[in-house]
């Protein structure tokens, strides 16, 4: 009787059994996942008392000072002058002799000696009318001294001999008309600078010439 009894009761014994062992193996496992790993705290370092650093000061700058740009005084235009207008230039007064007889420019060239001659002319206008008998005066171009006096031949020509054949007479001249007085009554011819260059330079004065003319 109670050997059966025993038979019936262990497989129950066995099945508690196992029913325990699977609830304390859940325990163990759920023990072993809900148990968290501690993490060390970390270690207290005690921080540095506050240093009291100075507030930097304010400093101002300065405003940048405005200069007042003076404007140059503006100047009234200068006015232009007005452009003259030119003038018709007065052509000169012709220059009028007080003298009776009038007198070409003279002229000079080499020649085998040295002279001075030329004609005297009563018309100007008819070289045909000569004036015979003219005086001539030789003198200094101005007309303050005499040297020689002459009288024109029957062609109304003069001349004045100043060097024989082959002679230079180097001077300056003047000659001019004069009345029996030696008054002048022509204007001076000249002046007349004879020299004593040979005949192949064209500087050469030997003979010189000047008409008169009325």
């Amino acid at each position: 009787m109670h050997l059966k009894w025993g038979t019936r009761l262990m497989p129950a014994a066995m099945l508690l059994v196992a029913a325990l062992a699977c609830r304390t193996a859940d325990v163990f496992i759920a023990q072993a996942t809900l148990t968290p790993t501690r993490t060390p705290r970390p270690t207290y370092t005690p921080l540095p008392p506050p240093t009291d650093t100075p507030v930097p000061t304010d400093t101002a700058t300065p405003e940048p000072t405005a200069t007042a740009t003076r404007r140059p005084t503006a100047r009234p235009p200068t006015p232009r002058p007005p452009t003259p207008i030119p003038q018709p230039t007065a052509p000169p007064a012709p220059t009028v002799s007080p003298f009776e007889f009038h007198v070409n420019p003279p002229t000079c060239a080499h020649a085998g000696q040295t002279y001075i001659k030329g004609t005297v002319y009563l018309d100007k206008n008819n070289p045909s009318s000569r004036y015979v008998g003219a005086i001539v005066a030789l003198g200094s171009p101005d007309g303050s001294q005499i040297y020689d006096i002459v009288k024109a031949d029957d062609y109304g020509e003069y001349t004045f001999i100043l060097g024989g054949m082959g002679e230079a007479h180097p001077g300056t001249w003047g000659v001019w008309l004069i009345d029996p007085s030696h008054n002048r009554k022509s204007d001076i011819g000249g002046p007349i600078v004879t020299n004593d260059l040979p005949a192949d330079n064209p500087n050469s004065c030997w003979a010189g010439g000047v008409d008169f003319w009325k």
